[in-house]
């Protein structure tokens, strides 16, 4: 894929969203607890690994645009317009989001061309 702005971001395995005060968003990820010593650790200790994030007001709008079948392009745009950032500070923006988000287990990308058209929900009730 030429064009990293192609991308289709979707919500990783395990990931949960919650909407807090002021319409921001609450990201945790909590991994399945595993097998062997790690899992039996996790199991009885509690040392299970969860990743937790607080987004601003921006990257509560990037989170809410992830449908599965927004591509990065479109998020960008919509980003742009509801913030009124010029397009370079829109696509840093964009690629700094799913930079951290992806380094943190938290969204995955889709780089194939085509994908079914099926949204997925980020925000758990």
């Amino acid at each position: 894929m030429n064009d990293p702005f192609a991308a289709i971001p979707r919500t990783a395995p395990h990931v949960r969203a919650r909407c807090g005060g002021g319409g921001l968003v609450q990201l945790k990820r909590t991994p399945p607890e595993g097998r062997g010593l790690r899992g039996y650790l996790a199991r009885h200790l509690g040392l299970r690994r969860t990743t937790r994030v607080d987004l601003d007001e921006r990257g509560s709008f990037f989170w809410n645009q992830i449908d599965g079948i927004r591509d990065l392009r479109a998020i960008e745009h919509a980003l742009r317009a509801r913030f009124a950032l010029e397009e370079q500070q829109s696509k840093d923006a964009v690629i700094l989001f799913t930079k951290m988000l992806m380094r943190r287990g938290l969204i995955l990308l889709d780089l194939r061309k085509s994908h079914p058209a099926r949204p997925t929900s980020n925000l758990q009730p």
